[in-house]
């Protein structure tokens, strides 16, 4: 190709890109009916906050930034319950909780992004006093307050009336009114619940082809390989890379669904202490690293050498913020492993 030719091949490249980026910079249309309650795209979007000032407690997503991109964490109010009284034989859930900071899930992410823009059904504009009266808006408890780029919005929100099914806020600066939809105060009101990421990793399985255990400062090694047509991994000892063990691969599938009791938020610490590390995996893909998961007992633990002890235990990874509490049984998972690094 000559000059001309190349510099035209650029020049239609260069267009081509800006016209994608302003393209995804643009708010989406609004749909029939639909109006803008507040506009602005994802970039703009910086900060949602719920707030219950009746319940006494806040959530909020914020967009934050790490090596591997951007994401949304979801920060959440503690709460004091030690001076309630419970009944005998209640089960052991926390009466006292500081804030938490931790990372949101799919639907968290999906819910932050559905206020840049944020959508209505319909805008009633601006409401007399007994309407608002009717519709509770004149003494509300729950808040939004959405920041974009540097410049926060606070809108008064009720559920629906009866009758009704969608929620109204009112933009508290200049007082007009708009039907927003059902799902985004459930979503916030249920935060605290639905909207924390309980997976340990972004990746999949099938891309794992190299792990590495770490326990009682011995390594193992192991290979992984794909099974054509089913999710998941085979396993074998790197020694023996061509003999896949179904020992070592329903144990890793074990490890691979660990699911928390419990998310603690960043640099939270347990009551008892720093979890202490008994085993660490390590994750390659094709000589790239792709995580790891730590899993631990509480710091009181005692390590028996019979049977799995009877305690908390804890995960975290490159994917969590802050340990993972995990179901009591999970010793036995960890036991196991360390025996499996001991015996090599």
């Amino acid at each position: 190709m000559n000059p001309r030719g190349v510099a035209i091949q650029g020049a239609l490249a260069f267009v081509a890109l800006v016209f994608a980026y302003t393209t995804w910079q643009r708010a989406p249309e609004l749909q029939a009916g639909e109006v803008f309650v507040l506009e602005g795209t994802k970039n703009d979007l910086e900060k949602v906050r719920f707030e219950d000032t009746e319940g006494k407690s806040w959530a909020e997503l914020e967009k934050a930034r790490s090596d591997d991109g951007t994401y949304v964490t979801l920060r959440l109010s503690g709460y004091d319950n030690s001076g309630v009284g419970l009944p005998a034989g209640h089960p052991g859930i926390p009466l006292k909780m500081a804030e938490r900071l931790v990372r949101a899930n799919e639907a968290g992410t999906r819910l932050y992004e559905k206020f840049a823009p944020l959508r209505a059904h319909r805008a009633l504009g601006v409401l007399d006093a007994a309407m608002l009266k009717d519709l509770g808006l004149d003494k509300t408890k729950k808040f939004i307050e959405i920041t974009s780029r540097g410049v926060k919005r606070r809108f008064a929100v009720v559920p629906a009336p009866p009758g009704g099914s969608d929620p109204y806020v009112q933009d508290l600066a200049d007082k007009k009114v708009y039907i927003i939809p059902r799902a985004i105060l459930s979503e916030l009101q249920s935060a605290s619940t639905n909207l924390p990421e309980r997976r340990l990793h972004a990746f999949r399985a099938e891309e794992i082809d190299r792990i590495i255990l770490e326990a009682g400062g011995k390594k193992r090694e192991l290979v992984g390989s794909r099974i054509e047509d089913f999710a998941g991994i085979r396993v074998a000892p790197a020694e023996t890379p061509d003999k896949p063990d179904a020992m070592l691969k329903n144990w890793h599938d074990r490890v691979l669904s660990l699911f928390p009791n419990d998310v603690l938020g960043k640099d939270e610490v347990p009551a008892a202490g720093p979890p202490v590390v008994g085993l660490r995996l390590e994750y390659f893909s094709r000589g790239r690293k792709l995580g790891f998961v730590d899993i631990a007992r509480a710091a009181t633990a005692t390590v028996s050498t019979t049977t799995a002890p009877k305690t908390d235990v804890y995960a975290r990874s490159e994917f969590t913020l802050g340990w993972f509490r995990l179901a009591p049984e999970t010793n036995a998972l960890l036991t196991e492993g360390e025996g499996l690094v001991a015996k090599k």
